[in-house]
């Protein structure tokens, strides 16, 4: 390989080199015959007539780029072999290992597993090289020759990929081609001067470390003009321990940051290219809904472009007003002399805490390196009490009124779910989670069983407790006998299955911050935050003995049942009822016997709303029903969800929401494999099959039985059972036709899991507090208001009828 030295010889050597099992395998041969077209040494000419044309025009490059250089040849059987041959060449002259191909037995794995021991090993090669052999492992330097792969690949490693070649020829142009383009790229890339951190993307994330430490996460997706931007931020937040969290698409970004400030009161910083501010739908509205802490950081192109292309600011539109219209602040920093202005006046918005702050800024401005002085301002003053108008006469309410109570609470952080759970302890308070926020109470708390809790009340999903807990001979129970406590909730529609005549009979209790929250039909409004009012109550209250014991008698006299029959039938295709029936029999156990906890996302549809209304739970979840309802945003949370906790995490999307976005799966396993991001729980799934949107279905049906047609139908196509090794992750599909105890246990139990389950079922409109199913005939006590709604004669039944019992 050596070349003797002397003055009139190169200056430099640009080396090919082949790592192969056999110095005489078809990757040494064709690099043996790509260098002698290169160089021109005595050979045979190229026989294909498009293999001359690209030897021609390399040479041509070369000749002009790089006259110093000459190309070498060293041929290895191991990286540690070639690593010896050059530290052993007595060549002094300076060399680039240009180009690597490796095609070795060690490296044929065309798993995505395999990526990164190809890097750790090309780290650890370029470790060993002596000092005047450069090398930088890359796309462009390198070739892993593998099998073509049979099933997935990513394109995130150090290395082009290659498979056999359809003929010799092909095999020898393309190495010409890559060597030559790993030159230019190498000559070009000298230009570049190494530039310090953007001070943009620098100023925001100091900021977030300042309000939210290393709770903040990075959400972010590619762009030629935020590219970067977002390699500073990825830096920083590595090195700082916050999580980097990727999604399928722009739209699924915002859907995570949406669902880690509900479970986690955790800030974000989504950052997407020119254009995409419309990719995230009604989720701004989602994120302005629950006042969700971040920024949303948007390129733009310059001012005053004649459509400028991915604008969002023409002659003709301007994207920022879709923002504004959501309610939330938009900063739009055009120029760098307004960095400092603008991001003070983003930095202001964020401390007032009304949802995330949108940010516009220029290529100019993202890119940009020169130093400004920022001011970040200060965070909120905390409120001095929550003794406020009205604490007093909720105390007396809560400690000498012989009324029932429910209290229904909006998102809490588990400090303040745990001093509601003492509250009711010693005040007979009963609990009821909701649809938009389940398990913020639950049935299970650090695997001990909360007798308060009695289930879910929610428009739909009801449970059959809570509504016989608020109602008497099927009518919603007096003011003078039961009071509702909504705390840090707006009481929107979906949280109450009463009518609006029927919230202004009751007597309501809200706890809410802002009065702009507080209902019009709220006897009793209380401004503060929920968590220092629960302290403060904990300090004072003191409830009459025999006001607690009424109340502990009217929670125990509640059933804690079904309320259904078909639940109770293993028919084929299972009835949801059924399916979820067996599912939570399952989950109990493993709560009660092996002190299983899980995290719980729902998407909207029936799957969601079986799952919230009929499961167990152990802690807050997550759900896709808050705001404005929209199918598939909880199924595009779960990447961020499931790598951001060490527990288990159990998801629930019908067909319906599956079809509207884009798979997670591949997305999710891309951080575990290539972003080393760990999953150590187990993440299960539950597609829920039937070939329609049954709610709608439910709706239709229930005014005319025979309303079946295309609109509410959903093809999906379903997969064989399949099993694949992640690194240490079991990935799965498992086609669940029956519900076997066994076997869907051991699903869930399994550590370093992802199971995708698609689970067929039927359509009913039975249970879960769908359409009239309150009034069916499947009730725990047959309701009279559904027996009008449906008796054809309400005469008694004769004494000799074959139809009358007494049951």
């Amino acid at each position: 390989m050596a070349v003797e030295h002397d003055s009139q010889a190169p200056s430099r050597r640009l080396l090919l080199a082949v790592v192969a099992d056999d110095a005489r395998s078809d990757s040494a041969e064709s690099a043996s015959a790509a260098l002698e077209h290169l160089t021109g040494a005595p050979g045979p000419a190229p026989q294909s007539a498009q293999l001359h044309e690209v030897v021609r025009r390399a040479r041509r490059f070369l000749g002009r780029a790089v006259p110093e250089a000459e190309p070498a040849l060293v041929v290895a059987d191991s990286l540690d072999d070639l690593a010896a041959k050059l530290a052993a060449d007595p060549d002094p002259r300076p060399a680039t290992l240009t180009l690597l191909v490796l095609d070795h037995r060690e490296f044929r794995d065309s798993a995505i597993a395999a990526a990164a021991r190809v890097e750790e090993r090309l780290a650890k090669l370029t470790a060993a090289l002596p000092e005047r052999v450069s090398f930088a492992p890359s796309p462009a330097t390198v070739q892993l020759h593998t099998d073509p792969p049979a099933q997935a690949r990513i394109g995130l490693g150090r290395f082009a990929p290659r498979w056999p070649a359809p003929a010799r020829w092909a095999a020898v142009a393309d190495l010409v081609c890559s060597f030559t383009d790993s030159v230019q790229l190498e000559q070009m890339s000298r230009l570049h001067i190494p530039a310090p951190p953007t001070t943009l993307a620098t100023a925001i994330a100091r900021f977030l470390d300042e309000r939210a430490g290393t709770a903040w996460g990075l959400h972010c997706y590619t762009g030629s003009v935020v590219a970067r931007a977002i390699d500073d931020l990825e830096r920083h937040a590595s090195a700082n321990g916050n999580p980097v969290l990727r999604g399928p698409s722009e739209h699924s970004l915002a859907c995570a940051m949406h669902a880690r400030w509900q479970l986690d009161g955790a800030p974000g910083l989504v950052v997407v290219t020119s254009g995409m501010i419309d990719e995230f739908r009604g989720t701004l509205a989602n994120l302005r809904s629950s006042r969700a802490k971040g920024f949303i950081l948007c390129a733009d192109s310059k001012p005053g472009q004649w459509y400028p292309f991915q604008g969002t600011i023409t002659a003709a539109e301007d994207s920022r007003e879709v923002a504004r219209a959501r309610g939330l602040q938009v900063v739009h920093i055009e120029h760098t002399s307004r960095m400092a202005e603008g991001l003070a006046a983003a930095f202001a918005a964020y401390d007032a805490g009304q949802g995330p702050v949108v940010l516009f800024a220029t290529k100019e401005v993202l890119d940009s390196a020169k130093p400004v002085a920022i001011n970040r301002g200060e965070p909120a003053p905390a409120r001095a009490s929550a003794v406020v108008p009205g604490f007093d006469e909720l105390l007396r309410l809560l400690e000498g009124e012989p009324v029932r109570l429910l209290c229904q609470p909006g998102a809490l952080r588990p400090g303040a779910a745990d001093a509601l759970r003492e509250l009711a302890r010693r005040t007979g308070l009963a609990l009821a989670d909701s649809l938009t926020q389940p398990g913020v109470v639950s049935r299970y708390h650090g695997g001990n069983h909360v007798p308060e809790y009695l289930g879910t009340m929610s428009l739909y999903g009801t449970s059959p407790r809570v509504h016989e807990f608020l109602h008497h001979d099927d009518r919603p129970r007096p003011a003078d006998e039961q009071a509702l406590l909504f705390l840090g909730s707006r009481i929107e529609e979906i949280d109450t299955p009463l009518s609006p005549r029927n919230l202004q009979r009751s007597r309501i209790v809200q706890v809410a911050e802002d009065t702009g929250d507080h209902a019009p039909f709220t006897d009793l409004g209380l401004a503060c935050p929920a968590p220092d009012l629960l302290t403060a109550l904990l300090e004072r209250v003191e409830v009459d003995p025999a006001v607690l014991a009424a109340r502990r008698a009217a929670i125990e006299s509640t059933r804690d049942s079904f309320s259904d029959v078909v639940g109770l039938v293993p028919a084929l295709p299972m009835t949801p009822n059924y399916f979820f029936r067996q599912l939570h029999d399952v989950l109990d156990e493993l709560i009660r016997e092996r002190g299983y906890r899980y995290t719980g996302v729902y998407d909207v549809g029936r799957a969601g709303l079986s799952a919230v209304c009929d499961l167990p739970r152990t802690g807050p979840g997550f759900s896709g029903w808050a705001g404005r309802a929209l199918m598939g945003d909880a199924l595009q949370s779960v990447p961020a969800i499931a790598l951001t906790r060490d527990d288990n995490v159990l998801a629930f999307v019908g067909d319906g929401a599956w079809a509207m976005v884009p798979d997670i799966l591949p997305t999710l396993v891309q951080q575990i494999a290539a972003d080393g991001r760990p999953h150590r729980g187990n993440l299960t799934v539950f597609r829920c099959v039937n070939g329609g949107h049954s709610i709608i279905r439910t709706y239709r049906e229930a005014h005319r039985p025979s309303a079946v047609s295309a609109q509410t139908g959903v093809l999906s196509f379903v997969d064989e059972d399949w099993t694949r090794r992640v690194d240490d992750v079991t990935v799965r599909h498992r086609r669940i036709i029956s519900a076997e105890p066994g076997e869907l246990a051991a699903l869930l139990a399994e550590p370093a899991a992802i199971n995708l389950c698609t689970v067929q079922l039927a359509h009913n409109n039975e249970g879960d507090g769908l359409g009239l199913a309150g009034l069916g005939w499947q009730r725990d006590v047959l309701s009279e208001r559904g027996l009008a709604f449906t008796a054809s004669n309400r005469r008694p039944a004769r004494p000799d009828s074959p139809m009358r019992t007494d049951a």
